[in-house]
């Protein structure tokens, strides 16, 4: 089994997280009841690290958001579906959607290139 690919936000997107944590640190150490600031900039830095679509060669795709993740075999993936605000979704044997986290339209040829094009779709189509 080779190493599953990895489809997941840049990593420049923590810069935020960080400097939130930065600018917060001062008031968050001022009083423990003020702790709970530094909450949000964890779930960015959370979010950012642990959200993407894992490529397991054999399995199928595996579906990481801040909560959880779903496994979705091969054989239950039925096509790509692209949503009007350009995100993108796999449609499923059973009529339902699973949405792929931070992937939009612009990343099919990554995505296509990193499933090796066992989502149906034609290198004519993504390019």
């Amino acid at each position: 089994m080779s190493q599953a690919l990895r489809l997941s936000m840049n990593r420049m997107a923590l810069v935020p997280g960080v400097v939130a944590v930065v600018c917060a640190l001062p008031l968050a150490t001022a009083s423990p009841y003020l702790l709970f600031v530094l909450l949000a900039p964890a779930a960015w830095i959370t979010y950012v690290l642990r959200s993407g679509v894992d490529d397991d060669d054999d399995e199928g795709l595996i579906v990481r958001a801040l909560f959880g993740s779903v496994r979705i075999s091969w054989g239950r993936i039925t096509g790509v579906l692209i949503g009007q605000r350009q995100e993108l979704s796999v449609a499923t044997v059973g009529g339902g959607a699973i949405r792929l986290p931070n992937l939009r339209a612009r990343d099919l040829p990554r995505l296509y290139e990193a499933t090796g094009g066992r989502l149906g779709l034609s290198a004519d189509q993504v390019l």
